[in-house]
């Protein structure tokens, strides 16, 4: 199990206190640009054959980026077979030794339908919703290194963007995505940002105050 150091500058193993460098990969989408969560329910064995090959490269870190408009069906529903997939990529870590690093986005403009719908106190409860149970569940495996409240989150400057994804990585994903769209009177940024770590990071140290 991996903790923070008692100085705050790097990382540790417990119960051994050996110092921890993470190192590996993203793991988000095969070489024809399917993105995990289309694929791996129809090929599971692709998905441990992967994990196999980058711990035999030497990697002790996954990270594995997961999609809010999957895992929740509406803004208070949870998909529970998406949870159940990210579920096995955990247990597939602890298989192989690994840690994960997880991340909660919008990579695909049709899977942000959901949050496109929302305001932005719906969108940030929703979200903060969404990673209860995910977060219930990683604080019992040693195999979850760290939590990203989002990937890449961005907020928007004085005037605002009004748009929630930001223009995609080689035409196909999105992996940069506005936090709001309209300052609404708070000082460019920072507020904001404030705001919205405040509003999501209890959820996960409810269950998880250690990750």
């Amino acid at each position: 199990m991996v903790r923070v150091a008692a100085d705050g500058t790097g990382f540790v193993l417990e119960p051994s206190g050996r110092k921890f460098t993470p190192w590996g990969f993203n793991y988000d989408h095969d070489a024809d640009l399917h993105f995990l969560e289309d694929y791996w329910d129809s090929r599971w064995s692709d998905v441990k054959a992967d994990f196999a090959e980058m711990k035999e490269l030497g990697a002790n870190v996954v990270r594995i980026h997961l999609q809010l408009g999957r895992f929740m069906r509406t803004r208070e529903e949870p998909n529970a077979d998406a949870l159940d997939g990210s579920d096995a990529s955990v247990a597939l870590a602890e298989r192989w030794g690994c840690t994960g690093h997880h991340r909660l986005a919008c990579y695909r403009k049709p899977t942000s339908g959901l949050v496109r719908r929302l305001s932005e106190s719906q969108r940030w409860t929703c979200k903060r919703d969404s990673g209860r149970r995910w977060h219930y569940a990683g604080a019992a495996s040693p195999a979850v290194f760290c939590y990203d409240l989002m990937n890449e989150p961005v907020v928007p400057g004085i005037v605002g963007g009004r748009r929630l994804l930001a223009p995609p990585f080689m035409g196909v994903y999105y992996y940069v995505q506005f936090i709001s769209l309209d300052p609404a009177g708070r000082a460019p940024g920072r507020k904001s940002a404030r705001q919205w770590i405040r509003r999501l990071t209890p959820a996960i140290r409810r269950h998880d105050r250690r990750t």
